[in-house]
């Protein structure tokens, strides 16, 4: 054998141990692929299924957000027509006291009440 057949030998050698570590490589980078996509699919149905969740959340969120919205356009109503008919209410009842008073003094004969004089300081 000369120096050419062995540097031949050698370099076959080491071209079949390098498509041998291709090979390994290649069959490891196939099985973590296959791992992959099997995580992405269920990291997929997991999103879908947070996002379903998410928008039923934001759905009912908005149902509750419109409910308060009419519960206080309600509530604004109702002061709105208690301050109209409360100021009437009020003036009517202080009327009738005073009506009342006036009519007390006259049945027992009491002096009107003289109005004070408020003190110079």
């Amino acid at each position: 054998m000369s120096t050419g057949d062995v540097l031949a030998v050698v370099a076959a050698t080491m071209v079949t141990v390098l498509v041998a570590v291709l090979a390994t490589v290649l069959v490891l980078l196939t099985r973590t692929l296959r791992q992959l996509r099997t995580s992405l699919a269920v990291l997929e149905a997991d999103a879908l299924s947070v996002l379903d969740d998410a928008r039923t959340s934001v759905e009912e969120a908005a149902n509750e957000i419109d409910r308060v919205e009419r519960l206080l356009t309600s509530a604004q109503r109702i002061d709105d027509t208690k301050r109209a008919i409360a100021t009437p209410v009020v003036k009517a009842m202080a009327f009738g006291t005073g009506v009342s008073r006036a009519a007390h003094r006259l049945r027992e004969g009491e002096p009107r009440p003289s109005k004070r004089r408020r003190s110079a300081s």
